[in-house]
């Protein structure tokens, strides 16, 4: 077996080796274990599915405000309501479920 210095390397390298048990609470809240929680920010979203027994998570990273203004048409400046409907579009696409 390998220490927790050796396993944290292999996930720093992209091989998470990291095997801990998670807990759903009667809330329906997974509580992952602390080794596992500290790779992540509290903020982060992730993507689930069930595929048989196993439990998928995979973190979504949201584009850059930078890429989005990116996007935007040349020319004449966007209007308040083509701004409000990007930004309406962009939460709709954040939000889980």
């Amino acid at each position: 077996m390998t220490n927790q210095t050796e396993e944290q390397d292999e996930y720093q390298n992209g091989e998470s080796k990291i095997v801990e048990i998670a807990e759903l609470s009667p809330q329906s809240t997974l509580k992952l274990p602390r080794e596992i929680a500290g790779h992540f920010r509290p903020s982060d979203r992730f993507v689930v599915w069930v595929d048989g027994d196993t439990l998928h998570l995979k973190r979504i990273t949201p584009p850059p405000v930078t890429d989005i203004v990116a996007e935007a048409p040349e020319g004449e400046p966007l209007s308040l309501e083509e701004i409000n409907a990007i930004v309406h579009e962009t939460r709709q696409q954040r939000r889980p479920g």
